[in-house]
């Protein structure tokens, strides 16, 4: 009796087991898998603006998680300022201005298919240039001995960078899925090493040619620049 008593226990605990366990598997056969996001081929214009300049770049969605831009930015600035102090000998102003002239083409992969997340790689054709005219702002006195400004010289040059500039990144935005407006925005860098500096003197200034290395040493963080931009894309 006892035995019978044991072998109904266990039958009865077996039964509730595999009624559990046939619950559990229907819970997960009747779990929905979320879709992926609708995903739209083709081509995608955009524009930007940020640290490379003003841009406009057309794109290729290749498939789900890679796709190409071929781009154009351009920014020019001007400005001044003085080197030295108003106690100094000699005071140089300059007058520079900055040119941002680059074409790029960019690989980008989205390793999430759900999300917009990327990961760009390429490189850039880089034609940016600073050029830069130097004169002293006043007369200059030596040895009771005092030289104009035209005696003292002046100084006209330019620093110009490696013509291809092999780029890295990450950004966020995916103009393919979803929405055909996107926001987007990139964060990275271009190497575009030392920059070469070129120039001429005149006057008393001539002396100091040799100060081309001083100037390029001092440029020579740029060899690392920066991307930021911020745009907005629009799939065709």
């Amino acid at each position: 009796m006892r035995y019978s008593y044991l072998i109904l226990l266990l039958a009865t605990s077996l039964s509730a087991y595999c009624q559990t366990d046939l619950s559990t598997d229907q819970r997960q056969i009747n779990t929905p898998t979320r879709p992926l996001p609708p995903y739209r081929p083709g081509f995608a214009v955009m524009l930007s603006a940020g640290s490379a300049g003003g841009g406009v770049a057309v794109g290729y969605s290749i498939n789900r998680q890679l796709a190409a831009r071929l781009g154009l930015n351009l920014f020019s600035y001007s400005g001044t300022l003085t080197s030295g102090k108003d106690t100094d000998d000699i005071q140089i102003g300059f007058d520079y201005k900055l040119k941002l002239l680059n074409t790029n083409l960019l690989l980008d992969y989205y390793p999430f298919k759900r999300s917009g997340f990327r990961l760009t790689g390429g490189a850039f054709y880089n034609l940016n240039q600073i050029s830069f005219f130097g004169k002293p702002v006043k007369d200059v006195k030596f040895n009771d001995i005092t030289f104009t400004i035209d005696e003292v010289g002046t100084l006209d040059g330019r620093a110009d960078f490696n013509k291809i500039a092999p780029y890295i990144g990450l950004g966020f935005g995916n103009p393919y899925t979803r929405s055909r407006l996107k926001f987007m925005a990139d964060v990275g860098f271009f190497y575009q090493q030392s920059p070469q500096i070129t120039f001429k003197t005149t006057g008393l200034l001539e002396p100091s040619s040799d100060q081309g290395a001083v100037i390029e040493n001092n440029l020579k963080p740029l060899k690392y620049y920066p991307i930021v931009t911020i745009g907005l894309a629009y799939k065709l």
